[in-house]
């Protein structure tokens, strides 16, 4: 039996957007898969790392780094990914899988990073990046091997798809809310026009200090709280007709994917360079008094895939 080893972005996080990249990578990586026997282990990138992940890195038909702003100017601070020079030394050979870049500043990627990166990812294999700043970033340190195939998460997102997408605002509506990045007279602007316009307004908590965030509002019409488990926002998407308007990027991405529609809050790099390469529904937080006029229009989802990129990429493991 062949081994595949997914470096697991959401085991060890408490953030449930990981959780939502992590079952669409497993979705393609099956679906990519399925003509023979695999057996797909799994390593957090969260944690330590440890002894036991180089044996199951070294046995592994292949090395997938699955989704998520992953990579960074410098891994010396505020570890997300928990590689060390150890670590470095003995991994070997792993496949980038649609991760985006962190962050955006004006330093360029530092030279321990730079080895890092070096050391572990393939170099063999095509690398797959969710948009154009990181594919960019890896080419600055000398990683000529990447393609932009867009997010994992969007991969179902065909033309055929879209159609499907309703053009005009559902009776109902979910939000999200972004608690390390708060705009509390933007968000409770948002909340009014949601409340304006809609039947039911219900919010959903991707991350637990959300709910502390959303308190602070302190919102006085009914706001229905969703249990902050992924089957529920399932449950929720398949059972009600609701459009998202939110903050929480795969939050967006995910409605999309059940036919709903949606439109993004953009309050940093991720949704920015993702709708500047896909034109995926998105609006700049700074620009909110127009979510108005998005909720009372009537709008297409036009998602722009880079079709060929996606397609390179599977088709190296044919």
């Amino acid at each position: 039996m062949k081994r595949i080893l997914l470096f697991d972005t959401f085991e060890g996080s408490d953030n449930i957007g990981d959780n939502i990249i992590m079952n669409y990578c497993q979705r393609q990586l099956l679906s990519m898969f399925y003509n023979g026997l695999y057996w797909f282990d799994k390593i957090p990138t969260h944690l330590e790392i440890g002894k036991n992940a180089f044996k199951m890195n070294q046995s592994a038909l292949y090395n997938f780094v699955c989704g998520t702003n992953i990579l960074k100017t410098s891994i010396l601070k505020k570890k997300i990914w928990k590689v060390g020079l150890y670590d470095a030394l003995n991994l070997k050979k792993l496949i980038l899988m649609g991760v985006g870049w962190g962050n955006y500043n004006k330093f360029n990627t530092d030279p321990y990073t730079k080895l890092v990166y070096k050391l572990i990812l393939n170099k063999d294999m095509l690398h797959s990046v969710r948009d154009e700043y990181t594919k960019r970033k890896l080419n600055e340190i000398g990683i000529g091997n990447v393609i932009n195939t867009a997010c994992p998460t969007m991969w179902n997102l065909s033309p055929e798809h879209c159609q499907c997408i309703p053009r005009k605002k559902s009776k109902e509506v979910v939000t999200a809310l972004t608690y390390y990045k708060p705009d509390v007279e933007r968000d409770k602007y948002m909340f009014d026009v949601l409340h304006k316009n809609y039947d039911k307004i219900y919010l959903w908590l991707q991350q637990a200090n959300d709910y502390e965030y959303f308190k602070s509002l302190n919102i006085k019409y009914v706001v229905n709280i969703i249990r902050p488990i992924l089957s529920e926002y399932d449950k929720l998407l398949k059972t009600h007709d609701i459009d998202f308007i939110g903050s929480r990027l795969h939050g967006g991405i995910h409605a999309l994917n059940y036919k709903k529609r949606a439109l993004i809050i953009g309050i940093d790099n991720r949704a920015f360079e993702i709708n500047k390469d896909t034109n995926l529904p998105f609006i700049e937080r700074n620009k909110i008094e127009n979510i108005e006029y998005w909720v009372n229009g009537s709008f297409d989802t036009e998602i722009n895939l880079p079709w060929d990129n996606i397609n390179e990429w599977k088709a190296q493991f044919d």
